[in-house]
């Protein structure tokens, strides 16, 4: 008699052959969670980014920047004011999970604890016109440059979201000493370096 079904060692290996399958099935599902989840951070913390410097641009732009001065800093805050032609101020506050910038405040958007504005080490450049002159011929402008670097998974370098403000204006509108001259701006820890 000629019986039919499986023995047990082809039903071991149809288990062995599902859980390989269903394995390989649970690491792509928890790669896809895992690439939305970051993807998501990515999209949000870059309109966040976005945010914060047409804002800061557009004062910059539309109230003319003519002056700049640091207030107070510690090693987790750090905070900026701007003086425009119309007299007015504005402060760029920087704290390592927000910024605050006249009456608006931005979040770091992370789930990752180690995401931070690194106020340690904003990075500033200011070229006077007197600095820009070549063979006795100087400039008509001025140009400021603030960098402020962002710290993820402790990676040294994450430029992408780093916020980067520059400005350019006409000399005639600014004093001798209406912005800092130096390479760093608030705390200012030994290990940052100029990039």
């Amino acid at each position: 008699m000629n019986k039919k079904g499986i023995t047990l060692v082809e039903f071991v290996v149809s288990i062995a052959l599902v859980s390989i399958v269903l394995i390989f099935l649970f690491q792509l599902m928890l790669d896809v969670q895992y690439s939305t989840k970051n993807g998501n951070f990515a999209s949000e913390n870059q309109l966040n980014r976005a945010s914060i410097m047409k804002n800061v641009m557009d004062d910059f732009s539309n109230l003319g920047l003519v002056g700049m001065r640091e207030g107070s800093s510690n090693s987790s805050s750090f905070s900026l004011i701007f003086r425009f032609k119309d007299g007015t101020e504005k402060t760029l506050q920087v704290h390592e999970k927000y910024v605050i910038y006249g009456d608006e405040r931005f979040s770091m958007k992370s789930s990752n604890p180690n995401a931070i504005y690194q106020v340690q080490c904003i990075v500033y450049q200011y070229i006077s016109p007197a600095t820009a002159c070549q063979n006795g011929n100087c400039s008509d402008y001025f140009s400021i440059r603030i960098r402020v670097p962002v710290k993820i998974l402790n990676q040294e370098e994450n430029v992408m979201d780093d916020l980067d403000f520059f400005y350019i204006g006409r000399a005639s509108d600014i004093t001798e000493n209406a912005f800092p001259k130096k390479s760093f701006l608030g705390f200012n820890s030994n290990y940052c370096t100029l990039t």
